[in-house]
């Protein structure tokens, strides 16, 4: 857990800030909506997860005159939440067999998290939560092996709240993804504390080279003329580097502010499927104004991107109008790309969304939305998982496929 967060022998919570609140906000929402999805057949009777707090901090925090749940609790409270909640209405009961795992360094903040679960209810003998004191890496081996000894596919959720930039490196997130096909990782990142504190030697340094960081990547940094711009296409580029050294297919990143630290913080999911990206870029459009994408919503690269030096103003704030400026920018990027990927066969729109899941903000039902947008334009024809034609204004399914039409329009060029 951050370390300006300090649980102490007195028992007096820290504060809690505004950023903060964003972080488990979204964490809490993401695991609603996660819960929701992994069961929804009414005949699954049992869910195994395991869900790892690598910085679980004392489990609380004061927030005015209120008690505000920390992530351990945000995690517990999850899993309770979502078996009442699933097993409403159902005749066969759901158990959500969920595993907890806390891992923190400072003593003092373990012995104040085993008092806040010990106040709630929580017996020291819970043989769902196990918490380790010591340092996540330090931790992870014996976690892979009790994830991989009882759970087939792995399925878990691996929330990494560090402070800094050097408490969890690619090594450990590409451990997870080797071993966990179900493995998603939830990593906060001071992506400005790693700028700030670059030199020339950076680029010789194993802290630095693990992201990618090289001699041209300094130099460039080194070389912004606008402060502001150059700072948002480093951090581009630099999410970049960590999306290639993670080991994950799909990532999904996005910037939050901290006022108390002022500084940029990357707040990014990975994965290795595409519905689980889907899902938690949902839960940024639910949570309006907090976080923000730098660069077109529509279809874009992650990396170094001269354009925006002209569009000082390219920020996507996940407002409506942002939705409305996504659904044009979709409309005339999105033809040209099923061109390209379809390559004159019929496309599956898995692999559609598969191919562009990492290029942009919108959300698959977006996606969705502007397939049949075009169909009903006649840029392009739907069928059916079965190959049958959809009548165009039929909602778009994962497992349709998208043909060229029989009279291709300006979209398509003739000689396809």
């Amino acid at each position: 857990m951050a370390k300006n967060f300090i649980w102490g022998p007195d028992g007096v919570l820290p504060r809690i800030e505004e950023h903060t609140k964003r972080k488990l906000d979204v964490l809490k929402n993401y695991l609603d909506i996660y819960f929701d999805t992994v069961v929804r057949n009414p005949a699954q009777d049992r869910l195994n997860i395991t869900l790892v707090d690598g910085f679980s901090g004392g489990g609380a925090y004061a927030d005015g005159a209120e008690t505000r749940a920390g992530s351990p609790l945000v995690l517990l409270n999850a899993v309770e939440e979502a078996a009442t909640r699933l097993n409403a209405g159902r005749a066969k009961p759901l158990e959500i067999n969920a595993r907890l795992i806390f891992v923190d360094d400072e003593p003092e903040h373990v012995a104040a998290l085993r008092r806040e679960l010990r106040g709630r209810g929580y017996a020291a003998d819970d043989p769902r939560i196990t918490i380790f004191e010591g340092t996540f890496v330090e931790h992870l081996p014996t976690i892979m092996q009790q994830i991989t000894a009882t759970q087939r596919k792995g399925r878990s959720i691996f929330f990494l709240d560090q402070f800094g930039y050097s408490d969890v490196p690619m090594s450990s997130i590409q451990t997870i993804f080797k071993s966990l096909d179900r493995a998603e990782v939830v990593l906060n990142f001071a992506i400005d504390s790693l700028l700030n504190y670059m030199q020339d030697a950076s680029a010789d340094l194993p802290l630095y080279r693990q992201f990618g960081i090289d001699a041209r990547f300094v130099a460039d940094w080194k070389r912004r003329k606008d402060e502001s711009m150059g700072r948002a296409l480093t951090q581009r580029a630099l999410m970049a580097h960590i999306h290639t050294y993670s080991g994950a297919k799909f990532f999904t990143p996005f910037m939050l502010w901290s006022r108390t630290d002022n500084r940029w913080m990357m707040l990014a999911h990975l994965s290795q499927h595409q519905a689980a990206r889907d899902k938690m870029l949902g839960v940024h459009w639910q949570e309006q104004n907090s976080f923000i994408h730098v660069g077109s919503g529509g279809l874009f690269n992650l990396g170094y991107d001269a354009r925006l030096i002209e569009s000082c103003d390219s920020l996507l704030n996940f407002t409506e109008n942002d939705r409305t400026t996504l659904n044009k920018e979709l409309v005339n990027a999105l033809p040209s790309e099923v061109h390209r990927i379809m390559n004159g066969a019929p496309l599956e729109v898995s692999r559609l969304l598969s191919e562009v899941g990492n290029r942009t903000a919108g959300t698959n039902d977006d996606i969705f939305h502007v397939l049949s947008e075009l169909a009903q334009a006649r840029e392009l024809e739907v069928l059916s998982a079965k190959g049958k034609p959809k009548r165009a204004g039929t909602r778009i399914s994962v497992k349709d496929q998208l043909i060229l039409p029989s009279q291709p329009t300006l979209f398509f060029p003739a000689k396809w």
